[in-house]
């Protein structure tokens, strides 16, 4: 796994990729939270922030009543985080556009679904036989139709939509599942690898 941050463009993909993930605002900046059993993927993100803002970014670590470590990191603010924030939630929350879509690249869409993707598997007299991805956007159906026109008009994967008790979510099948995890393996942190794994016996093409 190597990220490249070298280009304007690839920045930005990544900062997408992480604002529409697990990414929260704070005023004008963002802010990124996981548990602490995320520990190392959140340290792999703020590496990544540190050689965009090319500014440290200090991480901190408060208990939940649940008993476990929250872990937080903060980037410094600079010009492109401050544009992007204000992109998202231009409507005040956070909403979703198909031009803010269009900023993302293969490592941004890797980092969206680290965050907010799942993947289960169908079983049947025991066996696996299908796989299933769900990408958990948590966003109002008009919009999750806006993410599943671009991900088929730009790169060609086939989403569908699934709802949940209070939103909707992207569901993906065996064969475009399979073809969706090839594209975004190579930008996988090595603690997220059990989510694009598949088993061998999987045989369902749908």
């Amino acid at each position: 796994m190597d990220y490249n941050v070298s280009s304007k463009v690839e920045q930005r993909g990544i900062l997408v990729g992480m604002l529409l993930g697990a990414a929260s605002r704070s005023n004008t900046n963002f802010l990124i939270k996981h548990p602490g059993k995320q520990e190392e993927y959140i340290l792999f993100k703020k590496g990544l922030l540190e050689q965009i803002t090319r500014k440290p970014v200090s991480i901190g670590r408060s208990p939940t009543k649940k008993g476990y470590d929250l872990l937080r990191i903060e980037p410094k603010l600079v010009p492109l985080t401050r544009v992007l924030v204000k992109k998202l939630y231009k409507a005040g929350s956070k909403t979703i556009t198909r031009k803010f879509l269009n900023l993302l690249t293969p490592q941004g869409i890797a980092i969206w679904f680290m965050d907010d993707g799942s993947k289960s598997f169908k079983k049947r007299d025991g066996k696996v036989h299908a796989l299933n991805l769900c990408l958990n956007t948590n966003i109002p159906k008009p919009e999750n139709e806006i993410v599943v026109a671009y991900f088929q008009q730009v790169w060609g994967f086939k989403w569908g939509l699934s709802k949940g008790k209070d939103s909707y979510r992207l569901r993906m099948g065996t064969k475009e599942g399979r073809k969706f995890l090839a594209f975004i393996s190579p930008y996988i942190h090595e603690s997220m690898l059990y989510k694009v794994q598949t088993s061998l016996n999987i045989m369902a093409t749908t």
